[in-house]
Parts: structure tokens; sequence; C-alpha cells
């Protein structure tokens, strides 16, 4: 096990070394220019990049409303088919996801299976996955990013 020092090292290694990977790689729906703090333009929509227990990348639906929440739920099953065409597979939607914080959201995530975070030599395969997944998710967004903006206003 590591330290929350050591992991909070690991992280920041990590992190900085992904950033200048897909320092090649512009954003084309607008999510500027860092890709793990990617901006959807949408309050409480959400796109995070796992890192333990699982290596994955989610799209967190963090509305207080139940029914807002519902909503947009809908709205990206509707929008399934083009997540699954935009980024190679199909994604795990969880209605009631519980947040560490306590905080229930929708979770609609892809997972790396069999990979560990904290395991460096398996970071050229993670930063891979997740250069595949983010430029993904961007064309998505690029797609129906307006569409999902536009039931936010």
């Amino acid at each position: 096990m590591f330290s929350r020092e050591e992991k909070k090292e690991l992280n920041s290694t990590f992190f900085k070394r992904f950033k200048h990977h897909m320092s090649k790689h512009h954003s084309v729906g607008g999510g500027g220019g860092h890709w793990e703090a990617y901006k959807t333009g949408v309050k409480g929509i959400f796109f995070r990049l796992l890192t333990f227990p699982e290596v994955g990348l989610a799209i967190d639906l963090q509305f207080k409303d139940d029914s807002i929440r519902e909503l947009f739920h809908d709205q990206f099953v509707e929008f399934g088919k083009l997540l699954e065409n935009s980024l190679g597979e199909a994604p795990e939607f969880q209605p009631n996801f519980i947040l560490d914080s306590g905080v229930e959201v929708v979770r609609i995530s892809w997972k790396l299976e069999g990979a560990y975070f904290y395991d460096k030599k398996q970071w050229p395969d993670i930063m891979n996955w997740y250069e595949t997944k983010l430029v993904g998710l961007d064309e998505f967004w690029e797609m129906a990013g307006d569409v999902i903006k536009a039931l936010a206003r």
C-alpha cells in the first residue's frame, strides 16, 4: 500500500506526463487546453479520469435536482449509440451512483480492465487508453454538446 503522500506524488507525476502526452491533440469539442479537467460548459456535467480503485473514464451528471439529473440521464441514453461509436465501446450507465463524498450522481463510464494506476509499468498503456477515450469523448461532445447545452438552458 502507498501512503497518502506517495499517492499524491504518483498522481502528480502521472498527470504531468499525461499533459505532455496529450499536447499533440487539440480539443474540437471546446473542452479547453486541459484534458484532465475538460470543461463541458454545463454546470453539473463533469468528465472525470478515474484512477482508483479502477482505471476508467466517467461522465458524471451531478445535478442536485433528481428530476433534472434524470432528464439528462435520458438524453445521454438517447445518445448511447453515438457515445459507443465515438469511444469504441458501449458505456455503462449507473443511474444512482454514490460518490465518496456521499453525493448521488448518474455515472456513465468506461473501464480499462485489469489496470492498476499505481503501477508505473502500466502507465504507457493507461495513457494510451485515456488518450483514445478522451479524443473520442471530445468528438462526441463536438457532435452532441450543443444539444445537451441547450437542454441545460
